[in-house]
């Protein structure tokens, strides 16, 4: 039997580990508040920075098919310049004034340095890299068309500042289905697929608003096309500071 000390002192050391459970749970429900409040901060602060992300995406998007759509007066030269043999052209042009003339008012001051869209780069990082890939495909052959035009309408002769092999990969490889054709009708036959391309920008568009994910081999295909349109416009550029 226990003396009254010894019961004395079991009820004192049972006290004490009841208080001792009591605090260890009240610190564990404050620990807990505490987890729940900052999990719940975390989540309202991610869910915040989705819903701008998602809004810059929709002004992204909105962005890009303007700057498309700026294209619209190069694409229209492109449009009559399409129905005209370059070489035969640009050496009648280099010739007679008077074609020259005729070419120069076929532009209708149409001016080079609108074809570079600040809000279209400003989209970049909140588009698909196919959807970026096959707007500088379309901003290349525009420039490309654009580039004819300035050398029919000043009279420099038949030289082209574009190496049309490159042009030719370039489309080969945006419109993959189509290699026959242009292999057919080379850089006569660039204007109609404008309207393709620009159907296909579209469909991509399309499919990020509803959250469509790229796979490996879309990812692959648009770097090789921003790659080959990319070297396109330089290589442009650089034969028109000459």
């Amino acid at each position: 039997m226990l003396s009254t000390n010894s019961t004395k002192n079991w009820s004192a050391l049972e006290a004490e580990l009841r208080q001792g459970e009591e605090r260890l749970r009240t610190e564990l429900r404050a620990k807990e508040a505490e987890i729940a409040a900052l999990r719940g901060g975390a989540m309202t602060a991610l869910a915040s920075r989705q819903i701008a992300v998602d809004k810059r995406r929709l002004d992204a998007v909105d962005q890009l098919w303007a700057a498309t759509m700026a294209l619209a007066p190069a694409r229209a030269l492109s449009n009559w310049l399409s129905v005209f043999k370059f070489e035969a052209a640009a050496e009648r042009a280099e010739r007679d004034p008077k074609v020259r003339q005729l070419f120069d008012m076929m532009g209708g001051g149409f001016d080079i340095k609108l074809l570079g869209s600040a809000d279209a780069q400003k989209a970049r990082p909140f588009v698909s890299p196919m959807a970026w890939a096959i707007f500088t495909a379309l901003q290349a052959i525009c420039v490309h068309a654009a580039m004819r035009w300035q050398i029919l309408k000043s009279g420099l002769g038949k030289q082209d500042f574009a190496n049309t092999d490159s042009i030719d990969k370039l489309l080969k490889t945006a419109l993959p289905h189509q290699p026959a054709y242009i292999d057919k009708y080379g850089p006569e036959g660039y204007h109609y697929l404008l309207d393709e391309l620009e159907t296909r920008l579209l469909r991509e568009l399309q499919s990020m608003l509803v959250g469509g994910e790229a796979d490996k081999a879309n990812l692959e295909q648009a770097a090789e096309i921003l790659k080959q349109s990319n070297e396109l416009i330089t290589q442009v550029t650089e034969q028109a500071k000459k």
